[in-house]
């Protein structure tokens, strides 16, 4: 586990000073990424992270393009110490250091985080808006931002600084346009290879790389999912629990990425039955890799007795033949098996080698890690869906019977779309094994991460809250949904006709008017005879306050404020019968406190007999028979601060300030008809 440790500056040392000890706690104190990091290095490929400069952009780094000391020291530093106090926060960090460090460079103090100053900042937002897109520039500005904030806040610098990210987010949100089609085509799959990923799916296929990228891809469609997090499911991921209708809900544990916490992701009822027969599919096809794991964790001195190993004991001497067999290596030809051998590490001569050799040599190839397959998320390899044996998913190679692998986002990926891996060579993929083109004979192309803009559109389409799809997706920021959300601008219209039927057009525009003049709580002729035009819906009928003019004085304690109108013949009426039993039932509460001495208890019950009097009254008016329905009902409160009051007080305007008062304190009954 890492350890978290919080750098406080010290008042009586210098910048300078602050900056030595700020780097000694980040080096030395500091155990995210391991305790033994390499901090020489400018490669931590425990983090995933090079230190590079701005022409970086692989986390392979080229010597020349490693970032200028001393700055590197403090990038080192910095994000450390930012990934330790924020573990799964997104490594956004680097854009702005690499884009820090190349302003500084170019300034006459060179790459010393002291030199940092405003025209510095200034500087480094613009490389980042020419280096990076509109989002990764926004992004980059933001973390400028915080890096200014953190080194003066840590008396790092030796001035102050306040610095404001100048790069705007990036209009994420636009629905109508070619623009937005364009937007649309890029981030969801096409139905097209929907269809052909489906079709291989039902085929049953036999191939254990087909197995791997339909079921993965099945899976990712049943549930708004990274990529990553499906492949870090557990086996027993399956979760079954009953409902009151006698049903049952089918979901997974899963332990979503940046942050959110674990939960149980529940999976449509429509999606059930090709969830399990993916899940089930991935499981007979690892479940000999995670018995593998079980072993190489359990028996480290013993090699792991597969169906084709030799049975011979484990220190008999092998001959080339047997040790292909144990090892897996499917080469026909002598010389070739012996070269094969000798790239392996293997002695090609017979004798040499021996099954408790053998075991050294594969405990010495184990994944990085092992027997974690995830440590932050307490996932072994022998308890892994998704555990695998080496060359598992290749189609040119057979699969090693002694050697795990761990499966990436990448290799699927990579399966389900052309990708150049080197000049004049393109790798097939799942769609060309299957000779599946799209109408004009183009291969398909999809990304994992289209399946979630897809289904976080569909959730969009069907009405779901933005906190339910955010829980669904699991996101710890509701705002995050905006960025998955596709729906076009005749989808959204046509959501708004569905809710409202008075905004459909197939009727004459005097009717649809006439219809929408029918539904609102008044007419415009009795909104314009309103001491004040302005209105907003309440949850008793609606508001005639100006905010304009000032914010909400009643801190929405509606039935207490003469703003508040209300209709006769509304269908709120059962609200407010509901509102006054439970003031009836604070003010018999308050009663009781006052009688038990309850410090206070005398006040509210003062509100709560005012409020239930107001209530009482109103429920009366709306109730009675002489009021015509569609009257409009205002109550007076004169107990009710009023801004108007105060200012004619002030003023000593006597007579406009009785006229107030009079207006106030007469209920306002007036005719809808």
């Amino acid at each position: 586990m890492s350890n978290m440790v919080l750098f406080t500056p010290r008042h009586d040392l210098s910048a300078k000073e602050n900056f030595a000890e700020f780097i000694r706690v980040c080096r030395y104190d500091l155990t995210i990424f391991g305790a033994d990091l390499d901090w020489e290095s400018y490669s931590w490929h425990s983090a995933g992270v090079a230190f590079g400069n701005i022409e970086q952009t692989t986390r392979k780094l080229r010597p020349e393009n490693a970032m200028k000391e001393p700055f590197a020291e403090f990038a080192k530093a910095y994000f450390r110490y930012q990934q330790g106090i924020r573990p799964n926060k997104s490594k956004t960090e680097m854009r702005a250091l690499k884009c820090l460090e190349r302003a500084l460079d170019e300034g006459a103090s060179g790459p010393n985080i002291a030199g940092i100053r405003g025209d510095v900042l200034d500087r480094a937002a613009v490389l980042a808006r020419n280096q990076y897109s509109p989002g990764a520039a926004y992004h980059a500005g933001r973390e400028l931002e915080e890096l200014a904030r953190f080194v003066s806040e840590k008396r790092l610098v030796p001035t102050a600084l306040d610095w404001k990210n100048p790069i705007g987010r990036p209009q994420d949100t636009v629905r109508t346009g070619k623009k937005a089609r364009e937007d649309r085509e890029k981030k969801l799959p096409s139905m097209e290879a929907l269809d052909a990923l489906a079709q291989i799916f039902a085929s049953s296929p036999t191939v254990d790389r087909d197995i791997f990228t339909t079921s993965t891809a099945a899976m990712l469609l049943s549930a708004p999912s990274r990529g990553s997090e499906v492949l870090a499911l557990m086996e027993d991921c399956q979760v079954v629990e009953a409902k009151r209708d006698g049903g049952q809900s089918y979901g997974w544990r899963f332990m979503p990425g940046k942050g959110a916490p674990p939960m149980i992701k529940w999976i449509p009822e429509a999606m059930v039955a090709l969830s399990r027969e993916a899940i089930t599919r991935v499981r007979r096809m690892t479940h000999e890799a995670r018995q593998l794991a079980s072993w190489l964790e359990t028996h480290p001195d013993k090699f792991y007795r597969h169906k084709n190993c030799p049975h011979v004991a484990d220190d008999a001497p092998l001959t080339v033949g047997q040790v292909a067999l144990a090892l897996g290596i499917n080469r026909e030809d002598r010389t070739s098996l012996r070269a094969e051998m000798r790239r392996l590490g293997l002695s090609p001569e017979d004798g040499v080698e021996t099954l408790s050799s053998l075991n050294r040599w594969v405990h010495a190839r184990l994944p990085v890690g092992f027997p974690w397959f995830d440590k932050e998320k307490g996932l072994r390899y022998s308890k892994a869906l998704f555990c695998m044996r080496d060359k598992q998913l290749r189609t040119d190679f057979s699969t090693s019977p002694c050697e795990l692998w761990k499966p990436t986002i990448n290799v699927f990926n990579n399966d389900l779309g052309p990708r150049g891996t080197a000049p004049g060579y393109t790798s097939t993929t799942v769609f060309d094994r299957h000779d599946l083109k799209d109408c004009e004979g183009r291969s398909f192309k999809v990304t994992s991460h289209q399946f979630r803009h897809l289904l976080n559109t569909m959730a969009q389409r069907g009405g779901l809250s933005q906190s339910e799809i955010a829980r669904w997706s699991g996101r710890t920021d509701v705002r995050e949904n905006r960025v998955y959300n596709h729906m076009t601008e005749f989808e959204l219209v046509e959501m708004l006709r569905d809710k409202d039927p008075a905004l459909t057009l197939d009727r004459p525009l005097t009717e649809i008017a006439e219809n929408i003049a029918s539904v609102i709580p008044i007419t415009r002729q009795e909104f314009n005879s309103l001491t004040m035009p302005t209105a907003h819906v309440t949850e008793f009928g609606f508001c005639v306050h100006d905010y304009v003019m000032s914010p909400c004085q009643m801190f929405r304690d509606c039935l207490n404020c003469s703003e508040q109108i209300c209709i006769k013949g509304d269908a709120r009426l059962g609200r407010i019968k509901t509102e006054y039993e439970q003031v009836r039932q604070l003010k018999e509460r308050a009663e009781y406190e006052i009688a038990e001495g309850t410090a206070g208890a005398d006040r509210w019950y003062e509100i709560h007999s005012l409020t239930e009097k107001r209530v009482a009254e109103l429920i009366a008016i709306l109730e009675d028979s002489k009021v015509p329905d569609g009257a409009i009902v205002r109550l007076r409160n004169e107990q009710q601060f009023s801004p108007i009051k105060r200012a004619l007080s002030s003023r000593k305007d006597t007579r406009r300030l009785h006229q107030v008062e009079r207006e106030e304190s007469l209920p306002l009954i007036e005719s809808g008809k």
